[in-house]
């Protein structure tokens, strides 16, 4: 046994250290399985390490196995069998085999004793995983996964937040992700980052540390908003994010924490940081969702997401305004555009909240069209790279006041949708309140930024008029609930002037109220809508709920008659008023072109089958001069037929005069070259031959004529009061055309159809309410 010294030290060397390490993986096994739940953890270890832990143990037992059945062999044989020297070298052999197998095991309880001190050395493996170029998995779930868990069991289980905690380093992973133009990162890893993220709130929200939940769920809203605005610009991704993040602003229910119900996560985000209009969108979303959800069960946060909301956005753009700076940004005057730079200012908001993406692609084709002529005329490299960094730097403050003003439009209209839902289930305390964040009646100071719900008369009652794009499925039941809210906002503008002046009379007020009513979009449409549900507001006002409620809040009880009867008589000199304005818009609005256009189109109208209904027209010549035309008078129409925006779709139901004077020229034909109808033979006519005459002389001729004989005659009957006892016979392969129509460039002949319209001149005789038209036809024959 000697000579198997070395072996026997071996054995035991790798009995001790199999015994002292397995132990210790089943420990750090149990410790990750109870701690986050993943297997994968001891996967990264063992990535960390280079080997498998289990082919540790397998080649453990394998040599320790080998070494035993070695010393066995040496044993049973003599010396002559197996020379000393030969054991030595087996013995050697081993001895390399087994220092292998410390290191190992030196690196693998190395590694173990720094991963179970701290995370960081498997988060940094994980997080060079993500980064690493070229991946066979795109979205890395495992990895993602496991730095979920992480950092969910950090949150948990510490007090501290720092710059270096895992959270804070995945979020810098998804910032450098959307701000680089390319990143390492796909978009596919950076959606499960976000998708866990939101996991870890729940985390911070069950760590009871308010500062960790705070700045969480801020950084995760910001991060998520900017990340989807600049990367992933597809509406139903959006959706569905939003959903989600809904999902986790209700969980703060049960909490005592309201941060992402009052959406506190708006204050993380500017609205010049949003490129694409659709995030505004999703942001809206949101904020919508998160009202329905306070409207029913904490009404008292309504104010502060409305609140948070008007922040967002900041202030007015001045789009608009400075869209005039493009005539002369680039140096000397340019007024070549300024037709289109009105027209982009006159659909401002009408475009963004239709199509955004088209408007701002119409103004970036304006800007690099102002600056393409710049450039041409540009006498120098250092004028030539000034105009397009100017040119770049104006579309991009010029795109961040678009963006301003799709925020502006989209909170002022979620504000209103907030007061409709408050309204709908009576909750005239909360409502106010969202009036006052803003503006306190009392207050004498004036804040700066848009006001996103204004409490004047004037826009109380504009609100009538509008819909702010509410779904169609329940916006019925939205402008119900506005007309339910109106009397109380009525008694609030009132009240306002009231606490400023409180020695005059209510009754003042009522009269400065009402005879500063001024609307801001004076249409036949708007003032109706307006007049319609007034007729509503009128009957609720009636009611005494309304004052009581009222000055309960405000704690004027004393005043509850005085401003139920202040309020019944603003909206009934409203009313009065509104009646005026209708009158005066119908009778000083300018009629409409496109109406008139409309109008001239139906007198000229076409037939569809000229050789039907007025054959002798379907070839005519043209000439370039005028004669003596054909005139019309037209039946006069109301006023209102011819206004813009009248919420009426007028048809002019017109005899049509293209008929008339096919009629007129029918007869003459007849009369002057006509045949006598005893010469009327069926045998004279076939397919290209038109019978014209009178539907006297036709039931005269034909009263004694077989039915084969009439089916073969092509006619058009002429309505007359008398039989003329002529008929005319009209020849369609004929090379004559019967009737000249003026035509400013047409010459030779021509079809009817391309050159009618021109033929025709209109004048409209607007006068006493009524519209008289004249038609003047220069069709010659």
């Amino acid at each position: 046994m000697d000579r198997l010294s070395i072996t026997t030290h071996l054995i035991a060397i790798l009995t001790a250290f199999s015994a002292f390490t397995m132990p210790i993986a089943l420990d750090v096994l149990n410790r990750v399985k109870s701690r986050y739940g993943s297997a994968y953890y001891m996967d990264s270890i063992e990535h960390i390490m280079g080997f498998k832990v289990h082919y540790l143990f397998r080649e453990l037992i394998a040599t320790l196995i080998a070494l035993i059945l070695f010393s066995i062999f040496v044993s049973s044989v003599n010396e002559q069998t197996l020379s000393n020297w030969w054991v030595l070298f087996f013995e050697l052999l081993f001895a390399l085999v087994t220092s292998t197998l410390l290191v190992k095991e030196f690196l693998f309880i190395k590694t173990v004793f720094q991963a179970t001190r701290s995370d960081n050395l498997v988060t940094n493996h994980l997080i060079n995983k993500l980064t690493k170029p070229n991946s066979s998995s795109s979205n890395h779930a495992q990895e993602v996964e496991l730095l979920i868990q992480i950092t969910c069991y950090n949150i948990e289980n510490t007090t501290t937040f720092t710059d270096e905690s895992i959270e804070n380093r995945l979020f810098t992973i998804i910032k450098e992700a959307y701000e680089k133009q390319t990143s390492l990162i796909h978009d596919e890893t950076i959606k499960n980052l976000l998708d866990g993220l939101a996991v870890a709130l729940t985390s911070a929200r069950n760590s009871n540390n308010r500062s960790i939940y705070v700045s969480l769920q801020r950084n995760y809203a910001k991060h998520l908003i900017l990340f989807f605005d600049r990367k992933i610009k597809n509406y139903d991704v959006f959706e569905r994010y939003s959903e989600e993040f809904y999902e986790e602003s209700i969980k703060e229910l049960g909490s005592g924490y309201y941060w992402l119900m009052r959406a506190d996560f708006l204050i993380s985000v500017n609205i010049w940081n949003i490129q694409n209009p659709q995030t505004i969108n999703f942001i809206d979303k949101i904020i919508r969702n998160l009202i329905d959800f306070a409207v029913k069960e904490k009404p008292d946060l309504v104010s502060e997401i409305i609140e948070r909301y008007r922040n967002f956005v900041g202030y007015d753009s001045y789009f608009c305004s400075d869209l005039h700076k493009l005539l002369t940004l680039f140096g000397s005057y340019n007024g070549h555009y300024y037709k289109e730079i009105q027209s982009l200012i006159e659909e401002h908001e009408e475009q963004i909240t239709s199509d955004p993406e088209a408007y701002v692609d119409k103004f970036i084709s304006l800007v690099n069209k102002s600056s393409y002529e710049a450039l041409k005329s540009s006498t120098s490299i250092a004028q030539y790279e000034k105009i397009k960094t100017t040119a770049l730097e104006y579309k991009q403050e010029m795109i961040k006041e678009i963006m301003k003003t799709k925020g502006a439009i989209a909170s002022r209209n979620t504000a209103q949708y907030a007061i409709r839902a408050l309204a709908k289930v009576h909750l005239w305390g909360h409502m106010i309140e969202c009036f006052e964040s803003f503006s306190p009646a009392g207050s004498k100071v004036s804040r700066l930024g848009f006001n996103v719900l204004p409490n004047s008369l004037s826009s109380t009652i504009e609100q009538l008029g509008k819909t702010h794009g509410f779904s169609s499925i329940n916006s019925e039941e939205l402008n119900r609930s506005y007309q339910r809210a109106v009397p109380i906002l009525v008694m609030y503008a009132l009240y306002c002037w009231r606490i400023q002046k409180p020695k005059e009379r209510l009754r003042d007020g009522v009269n400065k109220m009402t005879t500063s009513l001024s609307l801001g979009k004076r249409t036949i449409r708007n003032v109706k809508k307006i007049q319609s549900a007034m007729h509503h507001v009128q009957y609720f006002a009636k009611s005494f709920d309304y004052s009581h409620a009222f000055c309960r809040h405000f704690n004027i009880i004393h005043e509850v008659k005085d401003f139920h009867k202040a309020t019944i008589l603003i909206l009934d000199e409203l009313e009065k008023d509104l009646a005026i304005q209708l009158k005066d818009i119908i009778a000083t609005q300018p009629l409409s072109d496109d109406i008139k256009n409309r109008y001239m189109d139906s007198v000229a109208a076409y037939p569809e089958n000229t050789l039907t209904r007025i054959p002798l027209l379907d070839c005519v010549s043209l000439t370039a001069s005028k004669q003596e035309p054909i005139t019309f008078t037209m039946p006069p129409e109301g006023r209102v037929a011819f206004l813009d925006s009248n919420d009426v779709h007028r048809s002019f139901s017109t005899e049509s005069v293209i008929e008339s004077i096919h009629n007129d020229m029918a007869i003459k034909q007849i009369i002057k070259n006509g045949s006598p109808l005893e010469t009327l033979k069926p045998s004279d006519y076939d397919e290209n031959k038109i019978l014209v005459i009178t539907n006297n002389d036709w039931e005269a001729w034909a009263s004694n004529k077989t039915r084969t004989d009439l089916n073969r005659i092509n006619k058009h009957l002429v309505f007359t009061g008398t039989a003329l006892d002529s008929y005319f016979t009209y020849d369609t392969k004929a090379l004559l055309p019967l009737a000249t129509l003026y035509s400013p460039t047409g010459k030779g002949k021509g079809s009817l159809h391309e050159h009618l319209r021109n033929a025709f001149e209109f004048d409209f005789r607007d006068e006493n309410g009524k519209v008289e038209v004249q038609a003047r036809a220069h069709i010659y024959y």
